[in-house]
Order: C-alpha cells, then structure tokens, then sequence
C-alpha cells in the first residue's frame, strides 16, 4: 500500500463529499455532509472542515495535502473560483488559500469535471489513453479535454465545457446560452423526456430509468435512445474538432447504463464521420460515486508533480 495519502474534497451544491485516497487511487475512508444553507464561501469551508474531523480521527494516516474538486470556471493558476453554477454568489473566490488556511495543510484546486477527468486518467477508463474526450452527465453535463496525455485547460482555464456545445440555435437556456446539450440531457431535460413517457405525475429517477431500461421497459428505453440522440449530436462535434482515441461517459444518469451505451454507439456511428469513429473507443466512467473526491486527490497529486 502507498505511503502518501492526500484529502479529497468535492463540493457540490447538495452534498460536500470528503475521503482520504492513496496515490493509487484507493478510497480509504470518506464522509458525506449536507451544504449548508448559508452558501458563503465561509460557511462552506467551515461545513467541509467541520465533517471532516471524524473522518481524520478514525484513519491511520495522516494525508500530506487537499485537493479541491468544485464546479465552475477556476482560473489557470489553481487559486481562484472565477464563478461557480452552484453558487452564484461566489465570484472570484480564493477557495484555495481559504481551504489551505482552515485545513492547515497544502491544497490544491480544480474543476469538478477536470478532477474527475484526471482519476479516470490515472486509475479508470483513462488509463493508458492520451488523447480522450470525458464528459459527465448529471444535474448538469461537464467535460474535460486531454491532449498528449495532458489536460487542456485553455486560455483562460475554461476549456472542456461540453455542456455549452450548441445543437440548436433556440433550444433550452442555460445560463444565457440557448440550444446547448446540457439543457436537454442535464437533469432539467432529462425530467422532461422522462415526464412525456411517464405522465403519472412522479419522475422516476435517472437511476430508476437505468433499472427499467434494463429490465426491458420500452418506455425508459425510450428516454435512454432519446439522451443517446442528443447527446451523440454533441459528441460528433467533439470528435470532429479533436479527432480522440476514446470518449468517456459518465455521471449520475449515465451509471450502468447499458441500453444508453448501445444506442449511444449506434447513433454516433450514424451522425459522426466515418473516418472519426471507426477506431474510437466509447467508454463508460470506472469510478464511482465518489469519483469527485478521487479526483479531487488526483488533482493535487498532479499540483505536486506526482
């Protein structure tokens, strides 16, 4: 087992999720904390700090630093949250010294998605692969780009958001930006196909569709071919633009879902140029639940060189 231990911290507008993870990836020891309801980067730091003592009490080891994953737009030198969709209060917050500050141990930052990114590069789907495209579809849909083997952060550090890649020019708005993907796969869209199929008036839940799907629903099979058109419409772009060795898909709604990934290929191959998918890999995530806080942990192992 690995003698380096880092803190991993995924804070995301319902749940901060903590663990302590080896550089191999292992996932020792976690919690799991509501947000508060107060959202100032304050209380939330303290929230994080607070559920974590447990967790550092019951573990052997101590860890020698604190990757950050949050959602949003982080500057390219790791120490600034620009803006987060969780938080819309938070603008040009130095979340990194504070969490630093509070913890008293080296931290590092990045972007939730990017985080998770770097896990499946390191121990997931990711491994041995340089040049991939990862894209992650729950509440919302993120990505994260990777050219020889490294991350792409763009300009400015917001490279990588899939989510605002347009397929029509006056489709659902988010945040300003109508006709993008996520607006008909992240959780708002997918409720809306789901309440079209199931009209009871309760939504089954993205988990729940995966489990009729598989069971041979043809409603939920439905839902699953009607993401998979969306979201392959999206991904021919990408692959058109980067030319990867392999997609990796995954998120709350995409999780064990077998029947999306068939039709997900199946459509792709249709709408994409042949010469872009026939050796494209289409993968799903390896890592689970709490691949945010493994990714967090990645990221700053990768701060350090390591």
């Amino acid at each position: 087992m690995s003698s380096r231990y880092v803190l991993g911290l995924d804070i995301g507008g319902t749940n901060l999720k903590l663990g302590l993870v080896s550089e191999t990836g292992e996932l020792v020891d976690h919690v799991i904390a509501t947000t508060p309801l107060r959202r100032e980067p304050e209380d939330v730091v303290s929230a994080a700090e607070h559920a974590c003592r447990p967790l550092l009490a019951r573990v052997r080891h101590k860890p020698e630093g604190i990757g950050i994953a949050a959602a949003g737009m982080i500057d390219l030198s790791g120490e600034i949250l620009l803006s987060g969709p969780n938080f819309p209060t938070w603008t040009n917050v130095p979340l990194r010294a504070d969490i630093e500050r509070v913890f008293g141990i080296p931290a590092a930052m990045g972007n939730d998605v990017d985080a998770f990114g770097l896990a499946e590069f390191r121990w997931g789907a990711g491994v041995g692969l340089k040049n991939f495209v990862c894209a992650a579809v729950g509440t919302g849909v993120g990505g994260a780009v990777f050219i020889d083997g490294k991350l792409y952060r763009g300009a400015f550090g917001g490279a990588g958001e899939v989510g605002f890649t347009v397929i029509s020019p006056d489709g659902p708005v988010v945040l300003d930006c109508p006709g993008v993907i996520e607006g008909y796969v992240g959780r708002k869209g997918f409720d809306e196909i789901v309440l079209k199929l199931f009209p009871t008036g309760e939504v089954p839940t993205p988990r729940r569709i995966t489990e009729l799907a598989a069971e041979g629903d043809a409603r939920a099979r439905q839902v699953h071919s009607r993401l998979a058109e969306y979201l392959a419409e999206a991904a021919a772009s990408w692959i058109a633009l980067l030319n990867p060795e392999a997609l990796i898909l995954g998120g709350g709604t995409l999780a064990g879902a077998d029947f999306f990934f068939e039709e997900f290929e199946r459509i792709l191959k249709i709408r994409a140029r042949r010469t872009h998918v026939e050796k494209l890999k289409i993968l799903p995530s390896k890592l689970g639940y709490f691949a945010g806080v493994q990714g967090a942990a990645a990221v700053w192992l990768a701060s350090r060189g390591l």
